[in-house]
């Protein structure tokens, strides 16, 4: 094969062997980087461009330093499908895998995940994840990358708090990337590894549940002794149909959580006013907690709903 001196047309990354393959020589690799017309960001992987790494290219090349079995998992597959998710900091242990790890001035660590066999040590800003599940990597904007469900369950199962396992199950449910169904499947797989916290957020949106707020509605109404409700429930008026976080029927008594950024517009409060004239005028007494009161208070809420539950 013919010596070279240029990258590949086409190509935004590559391994050192590939390019040896396309006819370029170590020695003009090491020229290039050196001079700072290339850049090696990990071991192994060049870019053919000086400078801060796009978020794709940091995408791409922690792809190619983990090989072709490779995809992105965990809180990076989640920013890929589009959730809410922030790319782990830099840190000696990085969920639980020890690496060389340096901090980026365009980003934080990129996960990816193989399938469990020869390790591979995490390098640079790549968090190399073994996995014994099977991965079933699918394909979204060019990239490999495991399934919105499986990517929310993997950072569910290291997340330091309740609260992040409720938000991140929360998230891809009210984005449509995954489905009840989805997650409790996963969940399942993941069999000794899934904590309490993860199996009550599962259940949680199995009961109907979409939101942080309404699982911290449901911890006040089981501690207050109060019977099961129905969730996201539907109300019939005379404005059309309107859904409430939890119903009695029998009783004619909903409660909502307001969220912790419940702030409405002027139009907004208008059409939330004649909302819950509506379902007043249904014959519904309306309950509404914010959610940090509901977190502060459990008992207080508890005891408002009791007295016309109970």
């Amino acid at each position: 094969m013919p010596i070279t001196s240029e990258f590949p047309p086409g190509w935004a990354v590559g391994r050192r062997e590939a390019l040896r393959e396309h006819g370029i020589t170590n020695a003009r690799i090491r020229t290039a980087v050196r001079s700072g017309r290339w850049q090696e960001p990990v071991r192994g992987v060049v870019v053919p461009h000086s400078g801060p790494l796009t978020q794709r290219e940091r995408w791409l090349v922690a792809l190619a330093y983990a090989g072709s079995d490779a995809c992105l998992s965990h809180h990076s597959a989640l920013r890929l499908w589009g959730a809410k998710a922030d790319e782990l900091a830099a840190a000696r242990r990085v969920a639980g895998v020890l690496g060389d790890f340096r901090a980026q001035p365009d980003g934080g660590m990129v996960e990816v995940s193989r399938e469990h066999g020869q390790h591979m040590a995490s390098h640079g800003f790549v968090v190399v994840h073994q996995s014994r599940r099977p991965l079933q990597a699918v394909e979204l904007s060019g990239l490999r990358s495991t399934c919105a469900a499986r990517a929310a369950i993997d950072v569910a199962l290291t997340a330091p708090r309740r609260g992040d396992v409720d938000h991140v199950i929360a998230d891809v449910l009210q984005k449509g990337l995954a489905t009840v169904e989805q997650l409790a499947e996963e969940t399942r797989l993941a069999g000794r590894l899934a904590t309490p916290w993860l199996r009550a957020a599962v259940g949680d949106a199995g009961r109907g549940m979409r939101s942080v707020g309404e699982s911290d509605l449901r911890r006040v109404v089981l501690g207050a002794g109060l019977p099961e409700p129905e969730w996201n429930a539907p109300i019939e008026t005379d404005s059309g149909t309107y859904y409430v976080d939890a119903l009695w029927r029998s009783r004619r008594v909903a409660a909502e959580a307001d969220g912790l950024t419940y702030h409405l517009s002027a139009r907004e409060w208008a059409a939330d006013l004649r909302r819950q004239n509506a379902i007043h005028g249904a014959g519904v007494v309306l309950l509404r907690f914010p959610v940090r009161r509901l977190r502060t208070e459990p008992v207080g809420c508890g005891r408002e709903m009791r007295v016309l539950v109970a």
